[in-house]
């Protein structure tokens, strides 16, 4: 049940100040935000956001931070990271419920030790719940006798959200659009997700545990899982005969190309990497500077993957 409070972000108890942001997103990048709150429940989070409504304070939601590029000015607002409260994960029959601060990786093994699969396509994503759902994340998965992509829309079935005027809604999957890497969800914060799973029997979810170890196993082999990134940078192009977006970048000669302390990563062409103390403009340069080549020479336009936060 949640309660409103008339604190102001700075009396609140789960709101930090000047908070470096680097410190909070996978591509270790980016100046302080002016106030960064990380709510453990549902009270804390509705007292954050009506704070930030009644004061007219900018709202950025984080996610886990993975697919973020901050500024290295900062943000002259409030950044909103889900704290660790919000990292439920239970079962219910073939259910699978999970907070949006809710980490993929851990939420696959947890799935698949509770005899539950089609969520193996989360097993390799550096990210939280609340944004793959938010943002349709997807990766190679396993339906039971092969690999196959599958997203965060494929098998949901509610969340529960708020507004940033704190008010509490819970949607239902045909409540929200998806498409490829988006959603409808907007300005809506995730605070839990719902999926519906395939049971298993008993031989049927070792092989699909061996199967996240086999993802596991390529994704270690095929993307730069050591360096910091924010994940992949573009989203693949509906192009025919363009194998994907790290295929173009490569073809243009791109792959390695480095601006600063950015690089394009020499495993995996679309994902961009902080391979030595690169700086915010680094990496947006860099980004630019690939998307201005590969229309020059391909005429594709690159779309973003990741997102900017100034």
């Amino acid at each position: 049940m949640t309660t409103t409070s008339t604190r102001s972000l700075d009396e609140l108890t789960c709101v930090r100040h000047d908070e470096s942001l680097a410190n909070h997103t996978t591509m270790k990048v980016g100046g302080a935000a002016r106030w960064l709150a990380m709510p453990n429940n549902e009270n804390e989070l509705v007292a954050v956001l009506e704070a930030a409504w009644r004061d007219g304070v900018r709202v950025q939601n984080l996610g886990g931070g993975s697919n973020m590029v901050a500024s290295d000015a900062g943000f002259d607002g409030l950044v909103l990271k889900l704290g660790s409260g919000f990292a439920i994960q239970r079962v219910d029959n073939d259910l699978l419920i999970a907070g949006g601060a809710a980490y993929l990786p851990k939420l696959t093994h947890f799935a698949v030790k509770n005899k539950l699969g089609n969520f193996e396509w989360a097993c390799g994503i550096p990210g939280h719940v609340g944004g793959s759902v938010w943002g349709n994340a997807g990766a190679r998965g396993f339906n039971g006798q092969g690999f196959e992509s599958r997203d965060a829309q494929a098998d949901l079935v509610s969340v529960t959200v708020f507004e940033r005027s704190g008010a509490r809604r819970v949607l239902e999957r045909r409540d929200i659009e998806f498409a490829y890497r988006k959603s409808s969800l907007g300005d809506l914060v995730v605070a839990e997700a719902t999926f519906k799973l395939k049971p298993l029997s008993e031989d049927e979810a070792k092989r699909h545990a061996e199967a996240v170890t086999e993802l596991l196993k390529i994704r270690r082999s095929t993307q730069p899982v050591n360096t910091p990134s924010a994940g992949c940078a573009w989203k693949n192009p509906n192009v025919e005969g363009c194998a994907g977006a790290g295929q173009l970048i490569e073809q243009i000669g791109f792959k390695g190309y480095t601006l600063g302390g950015a690089q394009v990563s020499d495993v995996h062409a679309n994902f961009v990497i902080n391979a030595n103390s690169a700086t915010g403009d680094d990496v947006r340069a860099l980004l630019q500077n690939v998307e201005d080549r590969v229309l020059e020479v391909r005429g594709i336009r690159l779309e973003r993957e990741v997102r900017l936060l100034d």
